[in-house]
């Protein structure tokens, strides 16, 4: 009787692991998942998570449909057609945090470098510049202006390896 139980509570724990995982977490890991909504899944799994108070866009290419929450700090661009998610993005939030070095915004640029190196490339533009750890599915959007001026405005994970083919399917 006493191992049924058991297995029940275990059998249990499994199942609802999971669930949990996927609406609590706060962990932002590279090339893998924000928030427990994971980099390969389906867009409707983040609808769950984050809610139904949503705003969906097609990217300009047709390629990616884009999600956005305007009560949360996310961002989410799945292919259109199959729905699953290629790109993560958490926005001016310092709730979440990668597991490596417990970056988050506002993280000055050279925490970023101490936790995931120098081995990056670069995008910029007049407000921010991008450094793009492409083999590790992580990149972090650090600001030129303001009070966020050499800090992480963005972290953003996504396929590794799939930077360039991705932002240019945007």
């Amino acid at each position: 009787m006493r191992r049924a139980l058991w297995a029940g509570l275990l059998i249990l724990a499994l199942l609802a692991g999971p669930v949990f995982a996927q609406t609590s977490t706060t962990a932002i890991v590279a090339g893998q998942h924000v928030a427990g909504i994971r980099v390969g899944g389906n867009a409707t799994e983040a609808v769950s998570a984050f809610g139904s108070l949503f705003n969906r866009a097609e990217s300009r290419s047709g390629k990616y449909a884009l999600y956005e929450w305007p009560l949360r700090p996310f961002v989410v661009i799945a292919e259109k057609e199959s729905g699953r998610i290629v790109l993560l993005v958490v926005v001016l939030s310092d709730t979440y945090r990668t597991d490596r070095g417990n970056v988050t915004a506002g993280t000055e640029r050279a925490g970023v470098e101490s936790a995931y190196g120098r081995e990056f490339t670069t995008e910029e533009d007049q407000t921010s510049v991008t450094l793009i750890y492409d083999s590790q599915g992580i990149a972090f959007d650090i600001g030129k202006v303001g009070a966020l001026s050499g800090r992480v405005a963005q972290i953003i994970v996504f396929v590794p390896g799939q930077w360039k083919a991705i932002t240019d399917g945007l």
